[in-house]
């Protein structure tokens, strides 16, 4: 099971935000900022916020990371 997992980005500018909204997604999971990019491409969306210098950042992220944030109980009694 694998479920999304939302983080907002702020900044100065729409840039700065994108960068800090993937760092508190890596902050978060444990995942390199690499592989955040990789998965919110992928699996997921980075989105601009209606406010300037804000974007939401989303991506599919494994069981075993949402276990670790204590979450993973959540999405299977939600999902199942």
């Amino acid at each position: 099971m694998s479920g999304n997992i939302q983080v907002v980005g702020s900044g100065v500018d729409l840039n700065k935000a994108t960068i800090n909204g993937l760092e508190r997604m890596a902050n978060l999971t444990g995942l390199s900022i690499s592989e955040v990019k990789n998965r919110a491409t992928i699996t997921g969306d980075i989105q601009i916020g209606r406010l300037p210098g804000v974007v939401q950042v989303t991506m599919l992220t494994p069981s075993s990371i949402l276990k670790k944030l204590n979450l993973l109980e959540i999405y299977e009694e939600q999902y199942k």
